[in-house]
């Protein structure tokens, strides 16, 4: 037996640890909560400290969980938000909470930026620029909380933050500064024209200055560390990236063909390409970004998962929790049973699924979400079946996108929306492609263990290793029929945009 791996992924919610065998087997899990703060409408932020507690607490219950030897774990791989702004004084300590990726208070910098005219555009198409996106966020701080930039000494992203938490070392990964801080390492590395032009001309020596590719060991896991989690100290700790594209790691979406569709609060959409490419709308292609020599196209919604959260958290009734509570089954399953006996199109609703803004096609932070079509004859099992259908609309418009310059053979998804059979069969539906399952679920955890055993020296690279690691559950097929219906929904979600979208922006300045 080669040893175990422990898979970390930091997510919005949560951070969860995985621990795998060198054949990609679940041995042990743990879940620590994160803790969201909203200060204005628009705004995310968590705080570095309180990652830490949930950091140590998922890998000894992940440990607790497994029943191994802690001494049989010989490789980390890591994963966390992305774009999430962490920034550190002189001796490490966080200077501030963490701007997460879901903040977009800095869409004025985004379209400043965009209007820069700056050849590192190309990676946006040239096109609007995302207020998701590291050098607008740190530009919102360096002007409105000035002192909070000159002390910085360090700024980097969530994932980095992890590295340096279980290594002490202060390191920056391929992954997300090629694909959010408009870094190319082929052509010099960091963009110098962009940041000088944006009036970010003074962050380079706040930077790490060493980038570490996927799956390549960062350092050892540091007697701090060792000593919180019950780990032995030295363990390789491998350079990971956004919980997204490690994803596609853990779903072994890594040839063309093959779209990795990346399901949570977030919806990702993760491709890949054997030529660079470029065009609005879409963002990339972003080279060596997973897998060195390829490059990476990539789209995103905003507000997926997050909107069925809100929608339960607010709206459902004490007779639809009663009917639960007598059944023994949770409120998930009940909707679920009540919208799949609803037709296609929730007869008649239409919903934007644009709660936090718009990422992909259109990359706009000003608009915002739409219900549209209600009549009295609507309940809760229409509006959660519509939310579904909404945010699968928007799926289906980044893909239309996207098969303009490569082709789409079939989808490879992971996450939350996975353990809902509607929700996987609306997406079979609406694009009219097979949907393949992996077997495993956790498949950001999986893919974060997956770099943990490449740096660990199980296997040479990491097409080798999640060719042995992953292995597909099962397909959803397409009904084709409701695919045919589903175009028009398609449409009259475009058209909903297009038509608010001037208003839209206009309200949102009225409250900023």
């Amino acid at each position: 037996m080669a040893g175990y791996v422990l898979g970390i992924d930091a997510g919005t919610e949560s951070i969860r640890t995985g621990i795998y065998d060198e054949t990609g087997k679940s041995m042990g899990f743990g879940v620590s909560e994160n803790k969201n703060i909203h200060r204005h409408p628009g705004w995310g932020e968590q705080n570095p400290d309180q990652w830490n507690r949930s950091l140590i607490e998922s890998v000894q219950s992940a440990l607790r969980s497994s029943g191994i030897d802690p001494r049989e774990v010989k490789g980390i791989g890591v994963d966390a938000t992305a774009c999430t702004v962490v920034m550190l004084d002189k001796n490490g300590k966080p200077l501030r909470d963490a701007i997460m990726w879901m903040d977009i208070r800095a869409a004025g910098e985004a379209r400043e930026i965009a209007a820069s005219g700056d050849p590192a555009l190309k990676y946006v198409g040239f096109g609007n620029v995302s207020a998701e996106w590291f050098p607008c966020k740190v530009l919102w701080v360096k002007r409105n909380e000035p002192d909070i930039y000159k002390n910085a000494a360090v700024i980097f992203e969530h994932s980095d933050w992890v590295t340096y938490r279980l290594t002490g070392e202060i390191t920056g990964n391929i992954n997300t500064t090629t694909v959010r801080w408009f870094y190319n390492g082929r052509e010099g590395g960091r963009p110098v024209s962009l940041y000088d032009k944006i009036g970010l001309d003074d962050i380079g020596e706040k930077l790490p200055g060493r980038i570490v590719k996927l799956g390549e060991v960062a350092g050892g896991l540091s007697g701090e560390m060792a000593e919180c989690t019950g780990l032995p100290a030295g363990i390789p700790v491998a350079g990971g990236g956004a919980d997204a594209f490690v994803g596609v790691v853990g779903v072994n979406a890594l040839k063309p063909g093959k779209l990795a569709l990346i399901t949570g609060s977030s919806q990702l959409h993760i491709g890949l390409s054997d030529k660079e490419l470029h065009a609005p709308g879409l963002f990339g292609s972003f080279p060596d970004a997973i897998v060195p020599g390829a490059q990476v196209v990539e789209a995103g919604q905003i507000s997926t998962g997050s909107i069925m959260k809100w929608f339960m958290t607010n709206f459902i009734n004490a007779d639809i929790a009663g009917r639960a509570a007598a059944r023994g089954i949770s409120l998930y399953d009940i909707m679920n049973e009540e919208a799949a006996a609803l037709p296609a199109g929730s007869e008649g609703l239409v919903v934007l699924e644009h709660w936090q803004g718009n990422r992909t096609p259109w990359v706009d932070p000003d608009s915002r979400g739409v219900i549209r079509g209600l009549t009295l004859k609507h309940g809760p099992a229409h509006i959660f079946r519509a939310i579904m259908e909404g945010v699968v609309y928007g799926t289906q418009v980044i893909l239309d996108r996207m098969e303009e310059h490569f082709a789409i053979d079939e989808i490879i998804t992971c996450g939350g929306a996975t353990k809902s059979g509607l929700w996987m069969q609306i997406h079979a539906d609406v694009t009219g492609k097979p949907i393949l399952i992996p077997e495993n679920q956790d498949a950001v955890s999986l893919g974060a263990g997956i770099l943990g055993a490449v740096g660990a020296g199980f296997y040479p690279d990491m097409v080798t290793a999640a060719a042995a690691m992953v292995r597909t559950g099962r397909t959803v097929t397409p009904n084709r029929e409701q695919t045919e219906k589903y175009k028009e929904y398609v449409r009259q979600y475009e058209a909903t945009y297009q038509n608010l979208k001037d208003e839209s922006g206009r309200l949102v300045a009225t409250l900023r």
